[in-house]
């Protein structure tokens, strides 16, 4: 069943923490909350190991997120997958993040597999800003580091952040626009509670600002 257009944030200040879509919490808008698996596995040594259930605002379970397999090195290149699955245990798809292996040209790379509908792909920022970044803003980014760790700067530029998944015609499923830290939805077969996972997933790894290393899930 094909959704309309979205737009979706994640609200790592309101407990549990929350993907929203349409709207904020004080908006009432339709919320997914999520919550840690509190009998989940120990985190591995590259901290890939993730657990977590998605509830409905009344509390109704709607899914949970287990991993199958930690990332490995950068050398190996062996990416991290996740199982999404519903109340009952069936399986809704499965996500993978694979990273840029060492000494070897690439993006970050996050790929959604549903059970039923077309698997996407995005790909961390666009070649061209990346191609900007490292003779540019990489070096900004270093001189700002000095000076936080100086108690002198508030910060640095982060690097290409933006995110477009798309399937094998190319067209755009998901959108994350990293300005606004928001998920734009065109239009999609795959399920809502997968895209949800996706986003929950998403920012454990890359969370907005203020939101800490592991974004809402070292909450």
């Amino acid at each position: 069943m094909a959704h309309g257009p979205a737009t979706y944030r994640m609200h790592h200040t309101v407990y549990p923490p929350a993907v929203v879509r349409d709207g904020a919490p004080d908006a009432l808008g339709p919320a997914v909350r999520l919550s840690r698996d509190a009998d989940g596995p120990a985190s591995d040594r590259l901290h890939s190991v993730r657990a977590f259930h998605l509830h409905a605002e009344n509390g109704a379970p709607l899914a949970r997120v287990v991993t199958a397999q930690p990332l490995g090195s950068r050398l190996s290149g062996r990416p991290a997958v996740y199982e999404v699955r519903d109340p009952a245990g069936a399986p809704l798809g499965r996500i993978t993040l694979r990273r840029r292996r060492a000494l070897r040209p690439g993006r970050r790379r996050w790929t959604v597999e549903p059970v039923a509908g077309p698997t996407l792909r995005g790909y961390e920022g666009r070649l061209l800003w990346w191609a900007l970044w490292w003779p540019v803003g990489l070096p900004f980014s270093f001189v700002w580091l000095v000076t936080t760790l100086l108690g002198e700067g508030d910060g640095g530029i982060r690097p290409p952040r933006r995110v477009i998944w798309r399937d094998g015609s190319h067209r755009a499923h998901l959108v994350f626009r990293a300005v606004a830290e928001e998920y734009r939805m065109p239009r999609t077969d795959v399920d809502g509670r997968l895209i949800n996972a996706l986003i929950a997933l998403h920012q454990s790894f890359d969370p907005s600002e203020g939101a800490g290393a592991w974004g809402w899930y070292g909450e």
